[in-house]
């Protein structure tokens, strides 16, 4: 059985997820504090612990290294760190081994016990060093120790030297990597870095005798200034805005009229009276300001200033004193209140000191599912993604409450001031969402004027616009959508992807219309839910391809060996690798099939394939070609058994309700089609239908015979009378149920209602149209699924979520763009952004990377290389398979692990537990394979459509 620990490329990545969890964190923490026990056994045994985690992070490091995005990365360089440290801190345990001792008085022995508390750094791991480092609480925590240092002696002098040196290292390697908004804020820090430099370094023993030391170590507080800087300047800003000096002064002013009032009148009134409250009548008490001090500690102290009073006019003036006092201090509690709660929102609202960052400017209705996707493939790449919403609403939008880990700004997206709250001068890149509901002009500008304003405060980020709309060029001789017509210098022409939900939505149902599976398909290949599931993967190649004897050969980097593509590919699948595609030098895939077309011999920058990770591609393609070049092809079999899906060229659609962009979806539909027939049935009144009708004339008159091979019929329906569907559903062939355009609440539940009674009169008819629920969001979408799952249905009801499918979607092209550090990262990750657009069908390649479905009516062959040449023979490269039920399977490393260290892990669409891509990518999709094989009803595969 092949397990976790036999399957290389899924034992680096589960390692790697053990690793980097904060509970195994932890797990080591304690294991060092046990270690100050000083008990030999005890010292080898964690040394021995220590030593298989530091060789296992160094192979990790090492097999990462082989993906450019990690060479380029800062996260190596902070790893590389910490591994030294972790090194220096496990050898310290032979201090304990060898029994060496450590009683004396030297600098040496100090030095070495504090090398021996060296390894409780590695918990810095686990915590986001950039993040930490510029806030204010790490600020106070700095002063402390700087504090403390006057007063230490021995090995927790030692321990605060090493602590500020690693401090210092570790700033070094993140300075080195930030981009600085202006040149006097990059001297500035780096003043501040020589600073801390130097105080550290006079706090060394043998450094003892430099002059003013202990002035050179406090200048290192210049910093802590900051924060309390900020703090005096919103304070001043609340009070301006608030104006509330104008009532504190009507209060104070009142407030001395009445204590100067009361001693003037208490002085000639009660003249013998013991104003001091010493106990003695002394002259002090018949003068002025005796008397008025004591009315002035009546009414700010009330009732506290006597005991009891001996006389009538006195308890009078007493019960009127507190009344006056509760009554002025009153005032004050509120205003302070309020102040209060003007400076706390001032300072939520105040500039973040984070570098290297994501931002999202503006929200909108698909915002929770864009974050949500983000925080998976963050985990699933092991990530620390640090996300800042910026958005114009002081209150947080209900639908992001839940995201703890991102901060929140408020403030308008097109003004620079807002920006730099943000910190967008030191962020890597940023999502804008335009909102829902604008008209195209509105979008256009804004989205316009924020890239102006983007692109003041950060010359270079890479951008990402989700817009509603669609996002063609506006003017002929304009490339690009965003394009600014005086900028002559390319300025504006800087990574910017403007993805259009429109357009996706229409190319998501476009492509459900011809294979039911693909969004489930498409959405596994860029964000798996699950830890060990494969996706699509770029990796950094180097080599040529050429040909050999007629046969298309790939060579290493280093030309020291070559393979055949077929044989390579073959190879690969059961090593859990689905090579794909090569790419050139100009970013295009060329599948696997074609690659005999292609004029070579031509340099290949980049692979394209499925694995469980970049690393895994690199490694296993590397390793084919070494190891593996004189393997031969398997024998092909038979396949006419296996056959695509037959598509008539005539749809019949039927649509409940109102799905978005229908021109746009219509006239992708004319590529697949050649007559077209809509029946909507919607809640629309009759001039809403002929203006309906108007503008899909209209807008068919883009498409050169569209109006002549499409026709659109609209019905007015009330969503209640079920039998007026029947003579509509005999002339379908799919149904897609949608929200009805004037139902405001429950549009899940009308769609619920409305396919129950469609399942009943489907099943009377005697037809097996598809069926396409349309869900707003995966909790609806899971409740309906679970619920039809409960009983066994003939029909193929597939419930989709369209704007999940779009947060996915630009997730996965903001993260890419977000984990690009360098120009060279960047454009490989744009080779895999293009592949996914040419399978979604996006683009003018002549559809040759379609994700298609072949029907399986034949026994499949347990040679999965056999099979595998077959179809990549007869233009088709297999990547995974449907089964008829379920598919639930259990390994016990695996299920250890995830309990253990726990993870999102599950599908949140049960249409996934049926859908296994890429079948040998880890043990327990292997079994599906050898086990399940017979109850393949599907082979999913890409090819030419």
């Amino acid at each position: 059985m092949n397990t976790v620990f036999r399957d290389r490329t899924l034992f680096y990545h589960h390692m790697e997820w053990v690793l980097m969890h904060p509970r195994f964190g932890f797990i080591m923490m304690g294991l060092i504090a046990l270690s100050f026990l000083h008990e030999r056994l005890l010292a080898i045994a964690l040394l021995a612990i220590f030593s298989i985690e530091l060789t296992l992070r160094f192979a990790i490091i090492r097999n990462k290294r082989r993906t450019n995005p990690y060479r380029s990365s800062l996260n190596q360089k902070v790893d590389m760190l910490f591994l030294v440290l972790d090194v220096i801190g496990a050898a310290s345990l032979l201090i304990t081994i060898f029994n060496i001792p450590l009683d004396g008085d030297l600098a040496a022995t100090r030095l070495l016990r504090a090398i021996y508390l060296l390894r409780s750094l590695r918990m810095f791991r686990y915590l986001d060093l950039q993040s930490i480092m510029y806030s204010p609480t790490y600020g106070m925590l700095i002063s402390l120790i700087i504090l403390l240092s006057f007063v230490a002696q021995d090995t927790i002098m030692w321990i605060i030297i090493i602590f500020f040196a690693v401090e210092l290292a570790i700033r070094f390697i993140i300075m080195r990597n930030i981009k600085y908004e202006t040149k006097r804020d990059q001297a500035s820090e780096w003043i501040y870095w020589s600073i801390d430099l130097i105080a550290t370094l006079v706090m060394v023993p043998a450094f003892a005798f430099i002059p003013y030391g202990g002035a050179l170590r406090m200048l290192r507080l210049i910093r802590l200034l900051r924060p309390w800087l900020v703090i005096m300047r919103n304070l001043r800003d609340v009070m301006r805005e608030g104006q509330f000096l104008q009532e504190i002064n009507l209060i104070v002013l009142l407030l001395a009229v009445l204590s100067i009032s009361g001693g003037v009148i208490g002085h000639y009134m009660e003249n013998d009276f013991d104003y001091d409250q010493n106990g003695i009548n002394n002259p002090e008490d018949r003068g002025m300001m005796a008397p008025i001090w004591f009315s002035f500690r009546m009414f700010t102290d009330p009732g506290n200033a006597i005991h009891y009073p001996y006389n009538t006019e006195i308890a009078i003036f007493s019960v009127f004193a507190v009344i006056i006092g509760v009554f002025i201090f009153a005032f004050f509690i509120g205003i302070g209140a309020n102040i209060v709660a003007g400076l706390m929102a001032k300072l939520r609202n105040e500039r973040l000191h984070i570098t290297n960052h994501m931002v999202m400017l503006g929200c909108s209705a698909v915002s929770p599912f864009i974050i949500s996707q983000l925080k998976t493939i963050s985990e699933r790449s092991y990530s620390r993604l640090k996300l800042v919403v910026l958005h114009h609403s002081e209150k947080i939008p209900e639908e992001l409450i839940d995201y703890g880990w991102i901060s929140y700004r408020w403030g308008d997206m097109n003004q620079v001031t807002a920006l730099q709250r943000v910190n967008l001068a030191h962020a890597r890149q940023a999502i804008v969402s335009i909102p829902e509901g604008l008209s195209d002009a509105d979008n256009l500008a804004m989205a316009t004027f924020s890239l102006i304003a983007i692109r003041k405060v950060n010359p270079d980020i890479y951008l990402n616009f989700a817009t509603p709309g669609t996002a063609h060029p506006h003017l002929d001789g304009h490339h690009h959508m965003l394009q600014i017509g005086w900028d002559i210098q390319g300025y504006y022409n800087k990574p910017t992807v403007v993805l259009s939900q429109a357009e996706v939505r229409a190319n998501l149902f476009r492509n459900i219309m011809i294979y039911r599976d693909f969004d489930q398909i498409i959405e596994r290949l860029m964000i798996p839910e699950r830890t060990e599931e494969s996706s699509l993967q770029v990796c950094e190649w180097g080599g040529i391809l050429e040909r050999r004897n007629g046969k298309v050969h790939l060579l290493l980097p280093k030309a020291d060996a070559s393979i055949e593509v077929s044989i390579l590919a073959t190879q690969l699948l059961e090593r859990g690798v689905t090579l794909v595609a090569l790419t050139d030098e100009q970013g295009i895939s060329h599948p696997l099939y074609k690659l005999d077309q292609l004029v070579l011999p031509q340099f290949i920058p980049s692979l394209l394939g499925i694995a469980i990770d970049a690393n895994a591609l690199n490694a296993e393609v590397y390793y084919t070609i070494q190891r593996l070049q004189n393997q031969h092809l398997p024998p092909l079999i038979e396949t006419t058994g296996i056959q695509p899906v037959m598509q008539t060229k005539k749809l019949n659609l039927l649509i409940t309700g109102w799905i978005g962009s229908l021109p746009l979806l219509l006239q992708r539909l004319l590529t697949e089609f050649d007559r077209i027939h809509i029946t909507l049935l919607d809640n629309l009144s009759a001039d809403e239908i002929a203006e309906q009708q108007a503008y899909l004339r209209k807008r068919f008159m883009e498409t050169a015979g569209a109006n002549e091979r499409i026709n659109v019929e609209m019905i007015s329906w009330g969503f209640s009378d079920m039998n007026f569907l029947r003579p509509y559903i005999l002339k379908a062939d799919r149904i897609l149920l949608s929200r009805p355009q004037h139902t405001k609440t429950q549009a899940y539940a009308c769609i619920a209602t409305v396919l129950s009674h469609l399942v009943s009169m489907v099943r009377t008819l005697g037809i097996n149209p598809d069926i396409f629920p349309v869900m707003e969001n995966r909790e609806q979408a899971r409740v309906l699924q679970q619920e039809l799952e409960r009983f066994s249905l003939p029909h193929e009801i597939h419930v989709t979520v369209p704007d999940e499918f779009y947060g996915t979607y630009l997730a996965h092209t903001s993260f890419h763009m977000y984990a690009s550090e360098s120009p060279g990262a960047y454009a490989l990750q744009r080779t895999l952004r293009h592949a996914i657009d040419v399978m979604m069908g996006d683009s003018n390649n002549d559809n040759e990377m379609n994700i298609l479905a072949l029907t399986v009516e034949q026994t499949l062959p347990e040679a999965a290389d056999a099979l595998f040449a077959s179809l990549l023979d007869r233009g088709y490269i297999w990547i995974g398979y449907r089964l008829k039920e379920s598919f639930i399977w259990s390994d016990p490393v695996q299920n250890a692990i995830r309990k253990v260290f726990p993870r999102q892990e599950d599908f949140s669409c049960l249409r996934q537990l049926q859908i296994i891509i890429n079948p040998f990518g880890n043990p327990v999709s292997r079994h599906s394979w050898s086990e399940y094989r017979h109850s393949i009803v599907e082979l999913i595969v890409i090819g030419h459509r």
